[in-house]
Protein backbone atom coordinates (compact mmCIF):
# COMPACT_ATOMS: atom_id res chain seq x y z
CA UNK A 1 0.00 0.00 0.00
CA UNK A 2 1.36 3.40 -0.98
CA UNK A 3 2.19 5.81 1.79
CA UNK A 4 0.21 9.07 1.92
CA UNK A 5 1.97 12.33 1.05
CA UNK A 6 4.57 12.88 3.73
CA UNK A 7 4.27 9.24 4.81
CA UNK A 8 7.95 8.51 4.25
CA UNK A 9 8.88 11.46 6.43
CA UNK A 10 6.48 10.28 9.13
CA UNK A 11 7.94 6.76 9.04
CA UNK A 12 11.47 8.18 9.18
CA UNK A 13 10.55 10.31 12.19
CA UNK A 14 8.94 7.33 13.93
CA UNK A 15 11.98 5.15 13.48
CA UNK A 16 14.73 7.61 14.36
CA UNK A 17 13.44 10.76 16.05
CA UNK A 18 12.17 9.42 19.31
CA UNK A 19 9.33 7.18 18.17
CA UNK A 20 8.67 3.69 19.55
CA UNK A 21 11.89 2.27 18.11
CA UNK A 22 14.21 5.27 18.57
CA UNK A 23 17.05 3.23 17.06
CA UNK A 24 19.74 5.86 17.67
CA UNK A 25 18.44 7.05 21.08
CA UNK A 26 17.72 10.50 19.66
CA UNK A 27 14.96 11.03 22.23
CA UNK A 28 17.58 11.42 24.99
CA UNK A 29 19.04 14.50 23.25
CA UNK A 30 17.80 18.11 23.01
CA UNK A 31 15.07 18.36 20.38
CA UNK A 32 16.82 20.86 18.09
CA UNK A 33 19.87 18.63 17.52
CA UNK A 34 18.00 15.35 16.88
CA UNK A 35 17.66 15.69 13.10
CA UNK A 36 21.37 16.44 12.61
CA UNK A 37 22.33 13.62 14.96
CA UNK A 38 20.21 11.02 13.16
CA UNK A 39 21.44 12.07 9.70
CA UNK A 40 25.06 11.87 10.86
CA UNK A 41 24.53 8.48 12.47
CA UNK A 42 23.18 7.07 9.22
CA UNK A 43 26.02 8.67 7.28
CA UNK A 44 28.79 7.48 9.62
CA UNK A 45 27.57 3.87 9.64
CA UNK A 46 28.38 3.67 5.92
CA UNK A 47 31.30 6.10 6.02
CA UNK A 48 32.99 4.16 8.81
CA UNK A 49 32.84 1.02 6.69
CA UNK A 50 34.58 2.83 3.82
CA UNK A 51 37.12 4.59 6.04
CA UNK A 52 38.12 1.33 7.72
CA UNK A 53 39.53 0.05 4.42
CA UNK A 54 41.95 2.99 4.10
CA UNK A 55 43.21 2.99 7.70
CA UNK A 56 46.99 3.22 7.99
CA UNK A 57 47.41 -0.14 9.73
CA UNK A 58 45.30 -2.04 7.21
CA UNK A 59 47.10 -0.47 4.26
CA UNK A 60 50.51 -1.09 5.83
CA UNK A 61 49.69 -4.81 6.10
CA UNK A 62 48.57 -4.85 2.44
CA UNK A 63 51.79 -3.10 1.44
CA UNK A 64 53.92 -5.53 3.44
CA UNK A 65 52.26 -8.71 2.18
CA UNK A 66 50.63 -8.02 -1.20
CA UNK A 67 53.30 -5.66 -2.53
CA UNK A 68 56.23 -7.18 -0.57
CA UNK A 69 56.97 -3.72 0.78
CA UNK A 70 60.25 -2.73 2.42
CA UNK A 71 60.46 -1.34 5.96
CA UNK A 72 60.64 2.13 4.37
CA UNK A 73 57.41 1.60 2.41
CA UNK A 74 55.68 0.21 5.51
CA UNK A 75 56.81 3.28 7.48
CA UNK A 76 55.59 5.65 4.75
CA UNK A 77 52.14 4.06 4.59
CA UNK A 78 51.86 3.90 8.39
CA UNK A 79 52.65 7.62 8.50
CA UNK A 80 50.36 8.55 5.60
CA UNK A 81 47.13 9.10 7.59
CA UNK A 82 49.04 11.46 9.87
CA UNK A 83 51.05 13.55 7.44
CA UNK A 84 48.00 13.80 5.15
CA UNK A 85 46.58 15.93 7.96
CA UNK A 86 49.25 18.54 7.23
CA UNK A 87 46.89 20.20 4.76
CA UNK A 88 44.07 20.48 7.30
CA UNK A 89 45.04 24.08 8.03
CA UNK A 90 44.28 24.77 4.37
CA UNK A 91 40.92 23.03 4.70
CA UNK A 92 40.16 25.03 7.85
CA UNK A 93 41.00 28.35 6.18
CA UNK A 94 39.08 27.31 3.07
CA UNK A 95 36.03 26.48 5.17
CA UNK A 96 35.73 29.92 6.77
CA UNK A 97 32.90 31.93 5.25
CA UNK A 98 31.69 29.11 3.00
CA UNK A 99 28.94 26.53 3.17
CA UNK A 100 30.40 23.68 5.18
CA UNK A 101 28.17 20.88 3.94
CA UNK A 102 28.99 21.46 0.27
CA UNK A 103 32.70 21.55 1.07
CA UNK A 104 32.42 18.33 3.08
CA UNK A 105 30.69 16.46 0.26
CA UNK A 106 33.23 17.69 -2.30
CA UNK A 107 36.19 16.54 -0.18
CA UNK A 108 34.54 13.21 0.62
CA UNK A 109 33.78 12.63 -3.06
CA UNK A 110 37.41 13.24 -4.01
CA UNK A 111 38.62 10.78 -1.36
CA UNK A 112 36.17 8.10 -2.47
CA UNK A 113 37.16 8.49 -6.13
CA UNK A 114 40.86 8.08 -5.39
CA UNK A 115 40.21 5.03 -3.19
CA UNK A 116 38.27 3.44 -6.05
CA UNK A 117 41.29 3.89 -8.36
CA UNK A 118 43.35 1.51 -6.18
CA UNK A 119 41.67 -1.34 -8.05
CA UNK A 120 43.77 -0.45 -11.12
CA UNK A 121 47.13 -0.39 -9.29
CA UNK A 122 49.69 -2.76 -10.90
CA UNK A 123 51.20 -5.45 -8.70
CA UNK A 124 54.78 -4.64 -9.68
CA UNK A 125 57.90 -3.58 -7.75
CA UNK A 126 56.68 0.03 -8.09
CA UNK A 127 53.05 -0.87 -7.43
CA UNK A 128 53.52 -0.54 -3.68
CA UNK A 129 54.69 3.06 -4.07
CA UNK A 130 51.76 3.85 -6.37
CA UNK A 131 49.50 2.32 -3.72
CA UNK A 132 51.16 4.53 -1.08
CA UNK A 133 50.54 7.63 -3.23
CA UNK A 134 46.87 6.73 -3.69
CA UNK A 135 46.39 6.20 0.03
CA UNK A 136 48.17 9.50 0.75
CA UNK A 137 45.89 11.41 -1.63
CA UNK A 138 42.74 9.73 -0.31
CA UNK A 139 43.73 10.43 3.30
CA UNK A 140 44.51 14.06 2.40
CA UNK A 141 40.92 14.64 1.33
CA UNK A 142 39.58 12.61 4.26
CA UNK A 143 41.48 14.91 6.64
CA UNK A 144 39.44 17.75 5.18
CA UNK A 145 36.26 15.80 5.85
CA UNK A 146 37.27 15.45 9.52
CA UNK A 147 38.05 19.18 9.79
CA UNK A 148 34.72 20.29 8.31
CA UNK A 149 32.72 17.68 10.25
CA UNK A 150 33.91 18.93 13.64
CA UNK A 151 32.88 22.43 12.60
CA UNK A 152 29.39 21.04 11.94
CA UNK A 153 29.38 19.51 15.41
CA UNK A 154 30.09 22.85 17.04
CA UNK A 155 27.23 24.44 15.11
CA UNK A 156 24.67 21.70 15.66
CA UNK A 157 25.30 20.30 19.16
CA UNK A 158 25.24 22.15 22.52
CA UNK A 159 28.42 21.98 24.56
CA UNK A 160 26.71 20.23 27.49
CA UNK A 161 25.94 17.15 25.36
CA UNK A 162 28.67 17.44 22.74
CA UNK A 163 30.92 14.83 24.34
CA UNK A 164 28.06 12.33 24.56
CA UNK A 165 27.01 12.90 20.95
CA UNK A 166 30.59 12.73 19.70
CA UNK A 167 31.06 9.41 21.49
CA UNK A 168 27.93 7.95 19.87
CA UNK A 169 28.94 9.14 16.40
CA UNK A 170 32.47 7.82 16.85
CA UNK A 171 30.98 4.55 18.09
CA UNK A 172 29.02 4.16 14.86
CA UNK A 173 32.02 4.99 12.72
CA UNK A 174 34.46 2.80 14.64
CA UNK A 175 32.14 -0.22 14.87
CA UNK A 176 31.73 -0.30 11.10
CA UNK A 177 35.47 0.24 10.76
CA UNK A 178 36.02 -2.94 12.77
CA UNK A 179 33.75 -4.84 10.38
CA UNK A 180 35.69 -3.45 7.41
CA UNK A 181 39.07 -4.33 8.93
CA UNK A 182 37.97 -7.90 9.68
CA UNK A 183 36.47 -8.33 6.23
CA UNK A 184 39.57 -7.06 4.42
CA UNK A 185 41.73 -9.44 6.45
CA UNK A 186 39.60 -12.43 5.48
CA UNK A 187 39.44 -11.42 1.80
CA UNK A 188 43.16 -10.78 1.47
CA UNK A 189 44.02 -14.06 3.18
CA UNK A 190 41.97 -15.82 0.52
CA UNK A 191 43.46 -13.81 -2.37
CA UNK A 192 46.27 -11.20 -2.09
CA UNK A 193 44.99 -9.66 -5.36
CA UNK A 194 41.60 -8.89 -3.78
CA UNK A 195 42.51 -5.20 -3.71
CA UNK A 196 41.43 -5.01 -7.37
CA UNK A 197 37.76 -5.19 -6.39
CA UNK A 198 37.77 -4.63 -2.62
CA UNK A 199 38.69 -0.94 -2.76
CA UNK A 200 36.21 -0.05 -5.56
CA UNK A 201 33.48 -1.85 -3.60
CA UNK A 202 34.27 0.04 -0.40
CA UNK A 203 34.35 3.27 -2.40
CA UNK A 204 30.80 2.56 -3.60
CA UNK A 205 29.69 2.36 0.05
CA UNK A 206 31.48 5.65 0.72
CA UNK A 207 29.57 7.28 -2.15
CA UNK A 208 26.28 6.11 -0.61
CA UNK A 209 27.35 7.70 2.69
CA UNK A 210 27.91 11.02 0.93
CA UNK A 211 24.36 10.94 -0.44
CA UNK A 212 23.01 10.48 3.10
CA UNK A 213 24.89 13.47 4.58
CA UNK A 214 23.40 15.85 1.99
CA UNK A 215 20.22 15.87 4.13
CA UNK A 216 22.14 17.54 6.96
CA UNK A 217 21.40 21.10 8.11
CA UNK A 218 23.89 23.53 9.67
CA UNK A 219 22.38 25.60 12.45
CA UNK A 220 23.35 29.26 12.50
CA UNK A 221 25.31 29.08 9.27
CA UNK A 222 23.60 32.09 7.72
CA UNK A 223 24.60 34.28 10.65
CA UNK A 224 28.21 33.05 10.45
CA UNK A 225 28.30 33.72 6.70
CA UNK A 226 26.98 37.23 7.28
CA UNK A 227 29.68 37.80 9.91
CA UNK A 228 32.40 36.81 7.46
CA UNK A 229 30.82 38.98 4.76
CA UNK A 230 31.02 42.01 7.08
CA UNK A 231 34.59 41.05 7.98
CA UNK A 232 35.58 40.97 4.31
CA UNK A 233 33.83 44.27 3.64
CA UNK A 234 35.78 45.84 6.51
CA UNK A 235 39.00 44.65 4.89
CA UNK A 236 38.02 46.26 1.59
CA UNK A 237 37.24 42.90 -0.08
CA UNK A 238 34.03 41.89 -1.89
CA UNK A 239 31.40 41.09 0.74
CA UNK A 240 29.75 38.37 -1.33
CA UNK A 241 31.55 35.07 -0.96
CA UNK A 242 31.34 32.68 -3.93
CA UNK A 243 29.95 29.24 -3.21
CA UNK A 244 32.95 27.69 -4.96
CA UNK A 245 36.37 29.31 -5.17
CA UNK A 246 37.48 31.42 -8.09
CA UNK A 247 40.98 30.50 -9.35
CA UNK A 248 42.57 33.66 -7.95
CA UNK A 249 40.90 33.00 -4.59
CA UNK A 250 42.40 29.50 -4.43
CA UNK A 251 45.89 30.94 -4.75
CA UNK A 252 45.19 33.64 -2.17
CA UNK A 253 43.55 31.41 0.42
CA UNK A 254 45.77 28.35 0.08
CA UNK A 255 49.13 30.06 -0.36
CA UNK A 256 51.67 28.94 2.28
CA UNK A 257 52.23 32.56 3.27
CA UNK A 258 48.54 33.12 4.02
CA UNK A 259 48.18 29.81 5.87
CA UNK A 260 51.23 30.43 8.03
CA UNK A 261 50.04 33.95 8.79
CA UNK A 262 46.68 32.60 9.99
CA UNK A 263 48.35 29.92 12.12
CA UNK A 264 50.82 32.41 13.60
CA UNK A 265 48.01 34.86 14.40
CA UNK A 266 46.07 32.25 16.38
CA UNK A 267 49.02 30.70 18.19
CA UNK A 268 50.51 34.04 19.23
CA UNK A 269 47.15 35.47 20.31
CA UNK A 270 45.88 32.38 22.15
CA UNK A 271 48.86 31.23 24.19
CA UNK A 272 46.89 28.59 26.09
CA UNK A 273 45.82 26.94 22.85
CA UNK A 274 49.44 27.09 21.66
CA UNK A 275 50.58 25.29 24.81
CA UNK A 276 47.78 22.74 24.39
CA UNK A 277 48.97 22.06 20.82
CA UNK A 278 52.52 21.70 22.13
CA UNK A 279 51.44 19.07 24.66
CA UNK A 280 49.56 17.23 21.92
CA UNK A 281 52.69 17.36 19.76
CA UNK A 282 54.73 15.45 22.36
CA UNK A 283 51.97 12.90 22.95
CA UNK A 284 51.42 12.39 19.22
CA UNK A 285 55.12 12.03 18.41
CA UNK A 286 55.51 9.35 21.08
CA UNK A 287 52.56 7.37 19.70
CA UNK A 288 53.49 7.73 16.04
CA UNK A 289 57.12 6.73 16.61
CA UNK A 290 56.20 3.20 17.60
CA UNK A 291 53.55 2.43 14.95
CA UNK A 292 55.83 1.26 12.06
CA UNK A 293 57.88 -0.78 14.52
CA UNK A 294 54.73 -2.58 15.71
CA UNK A 295 53.75 -3.36 12.10
CA UNK A 296 57.25 -4.77 11.49
CA UNK A 297 57.15 -6.89 14.65
CA UNK A 298 53.72 -8.30 13.81
CA UNK A 299 54.20 -9.03 10.09
CA UNK A 300 57.91 -9.93 10.05
CA UNK A 301 59.18 -11.05 13.45
CA UNK A 302 55.97 -12.85 14.46
CA UNK A 303 54.84 -13.68 10.90
CA UNK A 304 51.11 -13.25 11.46
CA UNK A 305 48.61 -13.56 8.58
CA UNK A 306 46.60 -10.68 7.06
CA UNK A 307 43.64 -11.32 9.35
CA UNK A 308 45.80 -11.83 12.44
CA UNK A 309 47.90 -8.74 11.67
CA UNK A 310 44.82 -6.59 11.04
CA UNK A 311 43.24 -7.99 14.18
CA UNK A 312 46.17 -7.12 16.42
CA UNK A 313 47.09 -3.77 14.86
CA UNK A 314 43.66 -2.28 14.15
CA UNK A 315 40.65 -4.49 14.89
CA UNK A 316 41.29 -5.24 18.57
CA UNK A 317 42.04 -1.57 19.43
CA UNK A 318 38.92 -0.46 17.55
CA UNK A 319 36.73 -2.93 19.45
CA UNK A 320 38.12 -1.74 22.77
CA UNK A 321 37.65 1.86 21.64
CA UNK A 322 33.95 1.09 21.25
CA UNK A 323 33.77 -0.39 24.75
CA UNK A 324 35.59 2.54 26.32
CA UNK A 325 33.81 5.41 24.51
CA UNK A 326 30.81 5.83 26.86
CA UNK A 327 33.01 6.05 29.97
CA UNK A 328 35.38 8.51 28.31
CA UNK A 329 32.46 10.63 27.08
CA UNK A 330 31.02 10.90 30.59
CA UNK A 331 34.44 11.89 31.95
CA UNK A 332 34.94 14.49 29.21
CA UNK A 333 31.61 16.22 29.88
CA UNK A 334 32.31 16.17 33.63
CA UNK A 335 35.94 17.40 33.89
CA UNK A 336 36.69 19.27 30.63
CA UNK A 337 39.39 18.65 28.07
CA UNK A 338 42.54 19.48 30.08
CA UNK A 339 42.00 17.20 33.07
CA UNK A 340 40.63 14.63 30.63
CA UNK A 341 43.88 14.75 28.64
CA UNK A 342 45.98 14.08 31.72
CA UNK A 343 44.08 10.88 32.52
CA UNK A 344 43.99 9.81 28.88
CA UNK A 345 47.76 10.25 28.45
CA UNK A 346 48.44 7.79 31.28
CA UNK A 347 46.86 5.10 29.10
CA UNK A 348 48.94 6.00 26.06
CA UNK A 349 52.06 5.88 28.23
CA UNK A 350 51.20 2.39 29.41
CA UNK A 351 50.73 1.09 25.86
CA UNK A 352 54.14 2.43 24.81
CA UNK A 353 55.93 0.85 27.79
CA UNK A 354 54.34 -2.57 27.25
CA UNK A 355 55.12 -2.50 23.51
CA UNK A 356 58.73 -1.69 24.42
CA UNK A 357 58.89 -4.83 26.56
CA UNK A 358 57.64 -6.88 23.60
CA UNK A 359 60.30 -5.39 21.33
CA UNK A 360 62.96 -6.09 23.96
CA UNK A 361 61.88 -9.76 24.08
CA UNK A 362 62.38 -10.38 20.34
CA UNK A 363 65.22 -7.98 19.54
CA UNK A 364 68.47 -9.58 18.47
CA UNK A 365 67.16 -13.15 18.24
CA UNK A 366 67.59 -14.62 14.76
CA UNK A 367 65.05 -17.38 15.39
CA UNK A 368 62.43 -17.10 18.11
CA UNK A 369 61.78 -20.09 20.35
CA UNK A 370 58.21 -20.81 21.35
CA UNK A 371 58.54 -19.22 24.79
CA UNK A 372 59.92 -15.95 23.45
CA UNK A 373 57.36 -15.95 20.62
CA UNK A 374 54.36 -16.24 22.93
CA UNK A 375 55.84 -13.79 25.45
CA UNK A 376 56.25 -11.16 22.70
CA UNK A 377 52.80 -11.92 21.29
CA UNK A 378 51.20 -11.64 24.75
CA UNK A 379 52.95 -8.33 25.46
CA UNK A 380 51.92 -6.90 22.09
CA UNK A 381 48.38 -8.06 22.76
CA UNK A 382 48.40 -6.30 26.13
CA UNK A 383 49.85 -3.17 24.55
CA UNK A 384 47.12 -3.05 21.91
CA UNK A 385 44.45 -3.57 24.59
CA UNK A 386 45.70 -0.54 26.53
CA UNK A 387 46.12 1.38 23.27
CA UNK A 388 42.52 0.66 22.26
CA UNK A 389 41.09 1.67 25.63
CA UNK A 390 43.08 4.92 25.47
CA UNK A 391 42.01 5.53 21.87
CA UNK A 392 38.42 5.76 23.07
CA UNK A 393 39.35 8.93 24.92
CA UNK A 394 41.60 10.13 22.14
CA UNK A 395 38.75 9.88 19.62
CA UNK A 396 36.74 12.38 21.67
CA UNK A 397 39.51 14.81 22.64
CA UNK A 398 41.09 14.85 19.18
CA UNK A 399 37.80 15.78 17.50
CA UNK A 400 36.39 18.38 19.90
CA UNK A 401 39.17 19.30 22.35
CA UNK A 402 40.07 22.45 20.40
CA UNK A 403 36.53 23.80 20.96
CA UNK A 404 37.55 24.51 24.56
CA UNK A 405 39.60 27.40 23.17
CA UNK A 406 37.84 28.52 19.96
CA UNK A 407 34.87 30.74 19.17
CA UNK A 408 32.11 29.76 16.74
CA UNK A 409 33.67 31.86 13.97
CA UNK A 410 37.14 30.35 14.40
CA UNK A 411 36.22 26.72 15.19
CA UNK A 412 37.27 25.34 11.82
CA UNK A 413 40.51 27.37 11.87
CA UNK A 414 41.43 26.01 15.29
CA UNK A 415 40.62 22.50 14.12
CA UNK A 416 42.70 23.07 10.98
CA UNK A 417 45.70 24.19 13.04
CA UNK A 418 45.37 21.26 15.44
CA UNK A 419 45.02 18.68 12.66
CA UNK A 420 47.81 20.26 10.58
CA UNK A 421 50.14 19.92 13.55
CA UNK A 422 49.10 16.26 13.66
CA UNK A 423 50.26 16.09 10.04
CA UNK A 424 53.51 17.88 10.86
CA UNK A 425 54.48 15.25 13.39
CA UNK A 426 53.41 12.60 10.89
CA UNK A 427 56.12 13.92 8.55
CA UNK A 428 58.91 12.92 10.88
CA UNK A 429 57.76 10.88 13.91
CA UNK A 430 57.27 7.46 12.21
CA UNK A 431 60.55 7.86 10.32
CA UNK A 432 62.32 8.92 13.50
CA UNK A 433 60.94 5.85 15.25
CA UNK A 434 62.02 3.54 12.41
CA UNK A 435 65.50 5.10 12.31
CA UNK A 436 65.92 4.78 16.08
CA UNK A 437 64.76 1.15 15.97
CA UNK A 438 67.28 0.29 13.25
CA UNK A 439 70.12 1.86 15.25
CA UNK A 440 69.04 1.35 18.86
CA UNK A 441 66.59 -1.53 18.77
CA UNK A 442 64.11 -1.68 21.64
CA UNK A 443 65.75 1.34 23.32
CA UNK A 444 63.76 3.58 20.96
CA UNK A 445 60.77 2.85 23.19
CA UNK A 446 62.63 4.52 26.06
CA UNK A 447 62.81 7.70 23.97
CA UNK A 448 59.10 7.42 23.13
CA UNK A 449 58.26 7.01 26.83
CA UNK A 450 60.24 10.12 27.79
CA UNK A 451 58.52 12.19 25.07
CA UNK A 452 55.10 11.00 26.25
CA UNK A 453 55.92 11.99 29.83
CA UNK A 454 56.77 15.54 28.70
CA UNK A 455 53.37 15.84 27.00
CA UNK A 456 51.57 14.55 30.10
CA UNK A 457 53.35 17.12 32.31
CA UNK A 458 52.30 19.94 29.99
CA UNK A 459 48.65 18.84 30.06
CA UNK A 460 48.84 18.63 33.86
CA UNK A 461 50.31 22.15 34.13
CA UNK A 462 47.53 23.59 31.94
CA UNK A 463 44.85 21.81 33.96
CA UNK A 464 46.27 23.05 37.27
CA UNK A 465 46.46 26.65 36.01
CA UNK A 466 42.87 26.52 34.78
CA UNK A 467 41.71 25.04 38.09
CA UNK A 468 43.52 27.75 40.05
CA UNK A 469 42.03 30.49 37.89
CA UNK A 470 38.52 29.08 38.36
Amino acid sequence: MALPRGGAAIMFSTLFHGGPLDLFRARSLPFLCRHSYVVEMQHLILWGFFAGAVEGGVCAVVAAKTFNGSFLLITVITATPMFANLVSLAWGVLCRGRRKLLLLTALAGAGVTIAASIGATPRTPWGGWIFALQIALARTFLSGVATVRTSLWRSNYPQRVRGRITARLQYARASMGVVAIALTGVLFDRNPDAFRWVYPSFAFVGAAAILLITRERVRGERAVLRHHARERAGDGLPADRPLWLAPFDVVAVLSPRHLLREMTRVLTTDRRFARYCGAQMFLGVANQMIQPVIVLLVTDRLGLSYFESNGLIDMLPQLLLLIALPAWAALFDRVGVLRFRVVNTIGWLGSIVIAGLAAMAVHGEALLDSGTYFLALGLLLASRVVHGLSAGGGAIAWNIGHMHFSSDEDAELYMGIHVSLTGLRGLFAPFLGAWLYVHLGWLMFVAATAICLIGMKQFRDLAREEGAAA
